[in-house]
């Protein structure tokens, strides 16, 4: 009995160890599995992580190459990653309404009219970093067709700048010389630039150098050019070989100073020196009229012609301050010129005119004035809270022919000696791209027998201007 019971037991040990042993390996086959199971899921991990670096690397090499394209109110641009290459379109365009309360005759030469003063495409950009160029274009109404396409092609120049204080710029631009001239159309405090801007050039070919020294305060530009009328502009050169040379140095010594009413000063003085032959242009009024007109004809006795033919300098002391919505700018011109009269024989004389302005500005809703274009902190919105941007204006100026121009260069009765003029008006600035603008101008004239002369001008002026 005591043997069998020995049996027993012995049989149940060895089930329970032979069950043992099968769970213990059941159990390390499971332990394998799970750490294949584990080793695969690292793999594949691994595999996909390597696939998203190769995927971000492909993403940045695709970032280097992928054109940026973008649209504001800035207009549209597009440019290359790394900024080397950069093309812009913008323009504006301005709508105007000139009226003259004054002129009672339905066919008088003061005819009220609304027109496109302005419509200008404008491409610019830049090229292998280093190399920026500009395209302008004009496209007013009343502005026919030329040989030298000088209505149409305003600006066309590329400009090298290895360094900010030293650029070389080549093409058709604005001459360096008059301070309102040198401001953006888009830009003018009044619809109509003042009298400095008559006796200086406008765009003109040729090669300039120009730059800023010492931090920013000092600008300073240098150039030859072909040589245009006072207040003209020229494509080439068809009446002589000669050249001008222009200059102009213009100081903000305060512009990094921490002191708010020295910041915003300007001082700077411009000036050309030439030999030109041909045409001379006529003076306009602020409302576009002729007061002034160089006796033109077939050069005969009965038709004498006046032309300039000689030495011809320009000089323009010119200057800004601007504090908070507060702004003023004055200059003043002397412009000296050579000019002959042929009538059958030829007389010679040296004219000297002079012309000179003072404008202000105050924006009423506290934006911060500049010479350069002011974005309003409130847009206008219709039913919103936003009104926009709102400035008031004043301007006085004057011209003066010189004295020796009459009679023999000029009709005494139709032309006047000096004219001045005053003028208010309201610029309202809806957004950074639309601007309304509203002139009253008033002028009065010495010299002169013509009822228009006599009585002076009174006009009313009007722009709405889109820009992008």
């Amino acid at each position: 009995m005591k043997k069998l019971r020995v049996t027993a037991v012995a049989a149940i040990l060895a089930i329970g160890l032979s069950r043992s042993v099968a769970e213990a390996q059941s159990q390390e086959a499971d332990v394998k599995a799970l750490l294949q199971r584990i080793e695969d899921l690292e793999q594949k991990v691994k595999i996909l992580d390597r696939k998203r670096e190769l995927d971000g690397e492909a993403a940045t090499e695709k970032t280097k190459t992928t054109p940026i394209v973008s649209l504001g109110a800035g207009g549209l641009a597009v440019r290359t990653a790394d900024t080397n290459f950069v093309l812009r379109l913008r323009g504006y365009i301005q709508a105007d309404g000139r009226f003259y309360p004054d002129d009672d005759s339905p066919t008088g030469s003061r005819n009220d009219t609304f027109l496109l003063r302005r419509v200008r495409p404008i491409f610019e950009g830049t090229v292998f970093d280093k190399f920026d160029y500009r395209l302008m274009l004009d496209f007013p109404s009343g502005s026919p067709s030329t040989a030298g396409n000088n209505a149409y092609v305003q600006d066309a120049y590329v400009n090298y700048r290895p360094f900010s204080e030293l650029q070389f710029q080549i093409g058709k631009f604005k001459e360096p010389v008059g301070l309102e001239r040198l401001q953006s159309g888009a830009n003018l405090l009044f619809i109509e630039r003042g009298y400095p801007t008559q006796l200086v050039p406008n765009r003109d070919v040729g090669a300039q150098l120009q730059g800023d020294l010492f931090g920013g305060w000092l600008n300073y530009a240098a150039g030859i050019f072909n040589g245009v009328a006072n207040g003209g502009s020229g494509d080439n050169e068809q009446a002589d070989d000669d050249k001008d040379f222009a200059g102009r140095l213009f100081a903000t010594p305060f512009v990094k100073s921490d002191n708010d009413w020295l910041r915003g000063l300007g001082l700077g003085v411009a000036g050309t020196v030439g030999d030109q032959q041909g045409a001379l242009r006529s003076f306009v009024t602020p409302g576009q009229q002729t007061f002034f007109s160089y006796i033109t004809g077939a050069g005969t006795l009965a038709a004498p012609n006046v032309t300039a033919d000689g030495d011809i300098w320009r000089i323009s002391p010119q200057a800004y301050y601007y504090k908070g919505p507060f702004g003023i700018f004055g200059e003043y011109v002397i412009a000296s010129q050579d000019v002959r009269r042929s009538a059958g024989a030829s007389t010679f004389e040296t004219l000297r005119n002079t012309g000179w302005q003072v404008a202000a500005s105050w924006f009423v809703t506290g934006e911060d004035n500049s010479f350069k274009a002011v974005t309003p902190r409130k847009p206008f919105t219709w039913g919103g809270e936003g009104f926009g941007a709102l400035e008031l204006t004043v301007r006085y100026g004057q011209l003066d022919v010189d004295d020796d121009t009459f009679p023999l260069y000029a009709n005494p009765a139709t032309s006047a000696s000096k004219a001045s003029s005053w003028g208010v008006g309201a610029n309202w600035h809806l957004n950074r791209n639309i601007k309304l603008s509203l002139n009253y101008e008033q002028t009065e004239f010495d010299g002169g027998t013509s009822a228009f002369l006599e009585n002076g001008e009174k006009a009313v002026l009007t722009r709405a201007q889109f820009s992008f």
